[in-house]
């Protein structure tokens, strides 16, 4: 039931899901504003479930992946809080809308043991994310580069060079899922690129866009864009067969030299928990954590990846 149809109870149910995700993510609070605006206003593509013609549930997702639904919100009326209500709601999703593929955020009302239980059963793992800001005061490192390579700012051109990179680095990875919206591997993998090149996420910056050749092949890329609170590295691509060799050092120094020069008050990513590579080469660079990590779960019957690509 669209939740148009009884807004007071969208919204007494929605708040409630928004706080829960405020209690248990640190860094949900711009976001929980602007999604409770939308709550308010009415904005909010959400769902009532009723069982015996009351309220008992609501829910909000998207659903722009070829995988399933993408839950942003979800709970049921405090006085039914147990696991079997969940599952009842659960189950009428899928029944209305398709398969779930992740659900942000804890279930109000649920003990962190009852929700695992629930989740876990029903096939879904735990996966987080967090920031990480730069602390400046951290040397880069030099960009000495062999002969055969050659590290420059990226270019418009580059679209379907930096497609068939961001492709292949990150096929088989967690990552590729979250924000998948085609099951064509390059158009996906082009989408994203062009989003960032573009402006989709910020206007971007090619002060901190750096791809890396090697004999006139990409290797490795950088891309970012500018945001609200400085740069954001909103993209970091390295060859397989190459990753873990330096090439993401060399081209992410570059990328986060140039931004600082260019006056960046912070410069930031986001990053997947269980990526250990990736955590690795961020911290030695001088990233700390400064958001999350935010907690949520994914369908492990849909994405035969795990979080960790060392795993």
């Amino acid at each position: 039931m669209p939740s148009s149809s009884d807004p007071p109870a969208a919204r007494r149910l929605g708040r409630l899901a928004v706080a829960d995700r405020v209690r248990v993510e640190a860094e949900a609070g711009d976001w929980a504003a602007a999604l409770t605006d939308r709550l308010e206003a009415g904005s909010l593509p959400s769902w009532l479930h009723r069982v015996d013609g009351a309220v008992q549930g609501f829910v909000s997702w998207t659903s722009d992946s070829p995988l399933g639904l993408s839950v942003d919100l979800v709970s049921v009326d405090p006085s039914a809080s147990r696991p079997e209500e969940y599952a009842r709601l659960l189950d009428a999703v899928e029944r209305q809308a398709g398969p779930i593929a992740f659900l942000h955020g804890p279930c109000p009302g649920l003990s962190s043991q009852a929700e695992e239980a629930l989740l876990r059963g029903r096939g879904f793992r735990r996966f987080s994310r967090l920031e990480m800001a730069r602390d400046p005061s951290v040397p880069l490192p030099s960009e000495a580069l062999e002969a055969d390579q050659w590290l420059r700012v990226v270019e418009p051109a580059d679209l379907e060079a930096l497609t068939e990179l961001h492709r292949e680095a990150y096929r088989e990875r967690f990552d590729r899922y979250l924000f998948l919206e085609s099951s064509d591997e390059t158009e996906d993998a082009r989408r994203e690129v062009r989003q960032i090149l573009e402006g989709r996420w910020g206007p971007f910056a090619l002060e901190g866009s750096r791809l890396l050749e090697h004999h006139r092949r990409p290797v490795g890329a950088v891309l970012s864009v500018w945001g609200p609170a400085g740069a954001l590295i909103a993209d970091v691509m390295v060859a397989p067969g190459l990753q873990g060799k330096g090439v993401g050092r060399q081209v992410l120094a570059a990328a986060v030299r140039g931004l600082e020069i260019a006056g960046a008050a912070k410069v930031y990513l986001n990053v997947t928990s269980g990526n250990e590579r990736a955590l690795r080469l961020y911290r030695r660079l001088g990233f700390v954590r400064t958001l999350g990590p935010s907690l949520s779960w994914y369908n492990a019957r849909l994405i035969p990846v795990a979080p960790s690509p060392d795993a």
